[in-house]
């Protein structure tokens, strides 16, 4: 056959990688059994940090409710799965269940015959017409009809996939046929041709692999699907920001010297958590932190022994400076007393060059347990170090470099608008943001997992290429790298803890807090766990701890997903085409293009100097209703009709409410009614 050509953006987001089956040109189906690598197009990716994202995804899977397979979890855990980027696709034709178009005879093979054995029994069937078009001739000498593929599958969430089950009453007859009644599978029924007796429906046989697991469940069990219909491949894409790999690579040394010491708070890692949460709070500049994290790694750090022997000698010092303290009029005992202050000064100068050269952040939030929370997310890196791992456009340059007076005045209006109707402290636009896009496995029947224990949970599968001899039992990951456009927006945190008080119920912190926002942002880490967490992570602490104190975390993504469901009108990308990243340590949150073409249409930025404000208006008013009220907003406020997304959402929707942005009840449980929206408060 000839070759297809496919957008390289397409492997990842259709049904073109080991195990899914697509639809060629010419309507044959086939299945994908292998790819061949691009070594160059990996130059760019760092898979220190593509592991990392990955194996957070694999603990948020669980914690939703999925299963991993061991092959899959067993090569990241080792490290030992290949990373690749496909730049061809090999395929095999499947399924091999024929049929004939005319008198649907089919053709079904013994299933522990092996698909090599099947497809070549068939390719010696293939004869030519007198026109020189191939075809598969019907298996029965009276008809004249051609041989074609039945459409169907059997799939399961464990990951099986087998052509549709022919049952045993239908095997004993010479000639079955096979009635596809109006598309559906599961109105279709296999007969006898010869006698057009009916021999029973094409309901799936039981799935081998959840049989025994399962054996209450065996309508469950048993499904079958169109083979395009997308029920039979999902395949699981991570898609996230990378650091250059200048800083990445920094971040790769810290995030290994906090897992080596994590749960403790001291020494290096102590000055790493109070470093980057002095940036956090913007109280230092996070050129500056790099500048110094990377002096503090390469500094030999002083040993726990060494440590404590100092702080024995202070301590011995000051006890000895305070006796001489009354004596020192006299001559003899005034040196001894001066000779002790500067000892005593030596001994706290190494001690603070050892730790606490960050320690002015304490004054805002001193707190271990936060602090070891925030260190312990590599994200809380991401979050300090993309303030200058990028280029960023502020709306403070973009309104100084209009030209038009008048132009530049009514930008100024707007933005002022938008910081105090929407709550936002910064908004800047990133150029060039470095994206990694990575498939990492794939699942049948579900595309995301679920917390319904009556059913099999959904099992995410590693790809395995059958093509390559060389990666066969081997798993990999695919992935391609693309510098993209972005929008970098941060919430007040003044306004956030205000609308907490006011709305959520939270105590009132006093006016010392609520005058500062290094205070009020270090006040919410304090009390909001979720926003030290990995998105991830949120989704167990919706279960155990209160809504409210989750409250801040929500309220940032629901915003989020309202910004990108209101997306296309002013950007040109609809909200498929962007993508979210949560950094809610940070209270911020980064919407970008999902290019993988190194290439975009500049819509963001269009929309950053010109639709500020009505992109936010837009998103309020999508955000005040839905199509499927007053049901979604009784259940919740959240469902695929509203700010749900079908794909690519950091929590699978979990803990969304429209009610955050416009008041209501925000869970499914009644536990949390808010009387008045964020988006309510500030306006």
């Amino acid at each position: 056959m000839d070759n297809e050509h496919i957008q390289r953006s397409r492997l990842f987001r259709e049904a073109f990688l080991p195990g899914a089956v697509t639809r060629l040109r010419y309507q044959a189906n086939a299945q994908v059994v292998g790819v061949r690598n691009n070594d160059v197009a990996l130059d760019t990716i760092d898979k220190a940090q593509l592991l990392i994202t990955v194996k957070k995804y694999l603990a948020d899977w669980e914690a939703s409710g999925g299963k991993v397979d061991e092959a899959l979890r067993n090569a990241i855990d080792h490290n030992k799965a290949t990373v690749q980027s496909p730049s061809e696709v090999y395929i095999s034709p499947y399924p091999l269940l024929l049929r004939c178009e005319r008198c649907k005879v089919i053709d079904f093979y013994d299933p522990r015959v092996s698909q090599e054995k099947v497809g070549e029994a068939i390719k010696r069937r293939i004869v030519r017409s007198s026109l020189g078009q191939t075809y598969i001739k019907c298996k029965r000498s009276a008809c004249a009809g051609r041989m074609l593929q039945v459409p169907y599958v059997g799939v399961h969430r464990c990951g099986i996939m087998n052509p549709i089950f022919v049952n045993q009453v239908a095997r004993r007859k010479p000639n079955v046929g096979y009635e596809d009644a109006s598309g559906s599978f599961f109105n279709s029924f296999f007969f006898d041709v010869d006698t057009k007796e009916r021999l029973g429906g094409s309901l799936q046989d039981d799935c081998p692999a959840c049989r025994l697991a399962y054996p209450g469940l065996q309508e469950t069990n048993k499904r079958g699907t169109p083979v395009t219909s997308g029920e039979s491949f999902y395949s699981q894409i991570v898609q996230y920001i990378a650091l250059s790999a200048k800083a990445g690579n920094l971040a790769a040394m810290l995030y290994a010297q906090i897992n080596a010491t994590i749960g403790t708070l001291k020494g290096q890692t102590c000055d790493i958590a109070e470093g980057i949460t002095s940036v956090l709070l913007g109280t230092l500049d996070s050129a500056a932190l790099e500048q110094q994290l990377r002096a503090l790694l390469d500094e030999a750090a002083p040993s726990d022994d060494l440590m404590k022997t100092h702080a024995e000698e202070l301590a011995k010092s000051i006890a000895a400076r305070d006796r001489l303290a009354p004596m020192i009029e006299d001559e003899l005992f005034q040196h001894m007393y001066n000779s002790m202050v500067k000892k005593i000064s030596e001994l706290e100068s190494l001690l603070a060059n050892a730790s606490g050269r960050f320690k002015g952040v304490r004054q805002y939030l001193d707190n271990d347990a936060t602090y070891v929370a925030i260190v312990s997310q590599r994200r809380s890196l991401e979050a300090a170090f993309l303030r200058h791992d990028v280029r960023r456009l502020t709306v403070g340059d973009a309104i100084a470099a209009t030209e038009d007076a008048v132009a530049r005045a009514a930008k100024a209006d707007h933005w002022q608008v938008v910081k105090t109707r929407y709550g936002v402290a910064e908004i800047a636009h990133i150029p060039d943001l470095l994206v990694v896009l990575s498939a990492l496995g794939y699942t049948r029947e579900r595309r995301a997992p679920t917390l319904d224990v009556s059913v099999p949970p959904v099992v995410l599968n590693g790809f395995e290429d059958a093509n390559d001899a060389g990666m066969r039992g081997r798993t990999s990951l695919y992935a391609m790298s693309a510098n993209t456009e972005a929008v970098w927006i941060r919430l007040d945190p003044l306004r956030v803890l205000q609308w907490c008080v006011d709305e959520v119920g939270w105590a009132d912190p006093g006016v010392e807090i609520m005058a500062s926002r290094q205070l009020a942002q270090a006040y919410l880490l304090q009390h909001s766990p979720a926003l030290t967490m990995a998105p991830g992570d949120v989704i167990k602490e919706i279960t155990v701890e209160k809504v409210s104190q989750s409250a801040p975390f929500h309220l940032l993504h629901s915003i989020c997903h309202s910004l990108l469901a209101t997306s296309r009108r002013h950007t040109g990308y609809d909200d498929q085409s962007l993508m979210e990243y949560l950094l809610p340590m940070d209270l911020s949150f980064v919407i970008y293009v999902t290019s993988v073409q190194n290439f975009t249409a500049g819509g963001l930025l269009t929309m950053f100097q010109h639709y500020l404000l009505p992109w936010f208006n837009d998103a309020s008013t999508y955000a005040f209703s839905c199509a499927f009220d007053p049901i979604c907003s009784d259940t919740g406020g959240s469902c695929s009709g509203c700010i749900q997304r079908e794909r690519a959402c950091e929590t699978f929707n979990a803990g969304l409410s429209r009610a955050y942005l416009h008041g209501g009840n925000a869970d499914r449980d009644y536990r949390l009614n808010i009387k008045k929206g964020f988006w309510d408060q500030n306006g």
